[in-house]
């Protein structure tokens, strides 16, 4: 008696979402959002603040800009960032 073997072929499994958390320049919003990318994040948070044009994702605890995909990945869950757009400075 013989088995058949019946493969499947997927395609490749984005990676997994991870939760971050972004607040504005003031801090006076906060929203959770799930991203698997320095530039998924980086869109979500512009549809998340309703915010156009450039933006600058910093860490929220020391205003450390977050400017590279390597920089993102090495992050922790539930980390805290603050968008700043033009003009807009981290303060503590």
């Amino acid at each position: 008696v013989g088995a058949v073997t019946k493969q499947t072929l997927f395609p490749p499994l984005m990676p997994a979402g991870r939760p971050f958390r972004v607040s504005n320049a003031s801090r006076s919003s906060r929203k959770g959002i799930v991203a698997s990318s320095l530039q998924e994040l980086i869109t979500k948070t512009l549809d998340a603040f309703l915010i156009s044009g450039i933006v600058t994702l910093v860490l929220e605890e020391d205003g450390t800009v977050v400017d590279t995909e390597e920089f993102f990945k090495s992050l922790d869950d539930n980390t805290h960032f603050m968008v700043l757009g033009k003009g807009q400075k981290w303060t503590q």
